[in-house]
């Protein structure tokens, strides 16, 4: 994979349940080598985390994901049901294509963020829009009684052991965007878009899926008929090999998370730099000669 100059990625790959490969390469800051432990926006691989804390607040009764939006928020008829908007069945209009849509440095309200959002007409478009999950987030917080950051990292992080994980901006000492810095106030991106996190504790995320620790089922026993999972990643089953796959992007980072239940395998990579929608990473992982390939030649 190609990788400008005074930029830096990161990856972490397990098998088997067991970490094979975790390194970092180039510059994340200023003086800075990058490592399985540096610090990335990981944007929206942060909508699997969100899908399986509904998951995780549905086991405990607080919610079903049948229940239309309507139970929880003041929302008009036709409503969605939370497992649409995990799946982005609706194709609500997206938020962070309004024209009073900032991204800016300066904190956002949740009421503002919903704001953004048309209302939806009942037609099932199957598109892909961060307004589904910043409704996630808000049914979070109704639920739970704590702020959405606060459920993840009670339900998430803290059973995950993903203890570099946040929702704050890293520090410039720390990880800086390439070309360009990173400044989006994560009050933005919200429960879309808004963990810093590495590819290290990502690793121990998806392991923490593929190993049912959160207690709401076998990955590959979740309806896939409609593409996405109700743990909020995307399905496919190419070469027989089935996977399933997110990638991120927020400002001038990019991400991928690919996980194989075959054999336990997951392969996350963080980068500080864009990669094309994230399809030069995904080449990286999946492509001919990527590193699935290599995991699955004989040794």
């Amino acid at each position: 994979m190609t990788m400008p100059a005074n930029a830096a990625c990161s990856i972490s790959v397990s098998q088997h349940g067991q970490v094979v490969l975790e390194r970092g390469r180039g510059q994340i800051a200023p003086g800075r080598a990058a490592s399985e432990d540096s610090l990335y926006r990981i944007a929206s691989l942060t909508k699997p985390i969100t899908a399986s804390a509904i998951l995780i607040s549905e086991r405990a009764g607080r919610l079903n994901r049948t229940d239309k939006l309507g139970r929880f928020l003041e929302y008009a008829e036709p409503a969605p049901t939370l497992d649409e908007l995990i799946k982005h069945i609706p194709g609500l209009s997206n938020y962070t294509s309004s024209p009073a849509y900032s991204g800016s440095t300066v904190p956002t309200s949740l009421e503002n963020l919903l704001s953004l959002i048309q209302p939806w007409d009942g037609v099932r478009r199957n598109q892909y829009s961060n307004s589904h999950y910043a409704y996630l987030g808000a049914v979070l917080q109704r639920v739970n009684g704590i702020r959405y950051e606060d459920v993840v990292q009670r339900d998430i992080f803290g059973p995950a052991g993903m203890s570099r994980s946040s929702f704050a901006i890293p520090p410039a000492s720390e990880s800086v965007g390439y070309p360009f810095p990173s400044h989006t106030h994560p009050s933005w991106a919200f429960a879309a878009g808004a963990v810093t996190s590495t590819a290290a504790d990502l690793n121990r995320f998806n392991q923490a899926l593929l190993s049912n620790q959160f207690g709401f089922g076998a990955v590959e026993s979740f309806d896939r008929s409609a593409g996405g999972v109700s743990f909020g990643m995307g399905s496919n089953a190419g070469n027989g090999d089935l996977r399933f796959t997110h990638t991120g992007g927020l400002d001038s980072y990019s991400s991928v998370s690919v996980i194989f239940p075959s054999d336990r395998s997951s392969v996350v990579v963080l980068c500080n730099f864009p990669n094309n929608a994230g399809n030069a990473l995904i080449n990286f992982v999946i492509g001919t000669g990527g590193i699935r390939s290599i995991m699955r030649s004989p040794s």
